[in-house]
């Protein structure tokens, strides 16, 4: 089923029958939890052997090479150490940085690690990294300490269009994971310098039943942008070497990220930049 069908069928289920929506939904949350938990309950010991062999030094992907937060093994994130993490969005990250960024905002931040690794990638950029919830900021800008680039990394809570299109000038890329608040914040409209500015959104429609977040946004930039839309990607181990000291039967497990089938994510790269 593809995401304009599977948003139609949620759209209706939660209009005519919104108790068995909010069960659905409620049950699909836990469900994902549980399934996450026991994962990495089995990665446990496997987890340790790669901690103790490379740190918490990323391994692989365009932020090869940044230093991670050092956890405990249960709160250890394997796709984030062998750089696999949104593997689908790597090209997006590499053509975006290619093209010279002055200005990076980071929508959504959490720990830091995209916002991070974009200030080690882009040595003569200014990044903003955004975040609503305190323990994130707090864990960006320690990030941003580990790996020495703290003076350009300025972190702040909620980022407003306004703020958007304060930060945004001349060569600005736009990162968004924000949990559906991309159908706000990604606006023209509200946030004209958003017209030349390159944007990789990680697109919620999961999240939404009252409007198709994908069409909505991408429909804005048109006529401003160029648009590529990716979906899931079939992993191999074989590209990220360090997963080679894991037996084959745990490689695959290790490159889990536990996404919904339908996730998209999309790159929009300005034609006047």
């Amino acid at each position: 089923m593809n995401p304009a069908h599977v948003h139609a069928v949620k759209r209706a289920i939660s209009t005519y029958a919104p108790a068995l929506f909010s069960a659905i939904r409620y049950g699909r949350s836990v469900a994902h939890r549980r399934r996450n938990v026991r994962l990495q309950s089995r990665l446990t010991p496997w987890k340790e052997a790669f901690v103790r062999k490379f740190g918490s030094v990323v391994q692989g992907g365009p932020f090869a090479g940044m230093t991670f937060h050092a956890r405990k093994l249960e709160h250890v994130y394997l796709p984030l150490l062998t750089g696999s993490y949104e593997a689908e969005i790597h090209g997006f990250i590499e053509t975006a940085l290619q093209r010279g960024p002055k200005v990076i905002a980071d929508v959504g931040c959490e720990d830091g690690f995209v916002a991070v690794g974009l200030a080690l990638r882009a040595p003569g950029a200014k990044v903003f990294a955004y975040d609503i919830l305190s323990v994130a900021r707090d864990l960006c800008r320690e990030l941003a300490r580990l790996n020495k680039v703290e003076d350009r990394v300025i972190v702040g809570g909620e980022c407003t269009p306004e703020t958007l299109n304060t930060i945004c000038s001349e060569r600005s890329l736009v990162f968004s994971d924000c949990e559906s608040y991309e159908l706000e914040l990604l606006d023209p409209d509200k946030v004209p310098a958003l017209r030349n500015a390159d944007i990789i959104v990680e697109l919620h429609d999961f999240m939404r039943t009252d409007i198709a977040i994908t069409p909505t946004v991408l429909a804005r930039f048109e006529a401003t942008h160029d648009i590529t839309v990716t979906g899931l990607k079939r992993r191999s181990a074989d590209d990220f070497a360090s997963l080679a000291m894991l037996p084959k039967e745990v490689r695959a497990q290790a490159l889990h990220e536990d996404r919904v089938e339908y996730q998209q994510w999309a790159y929009l790269k300005a034609k006047n930049w």
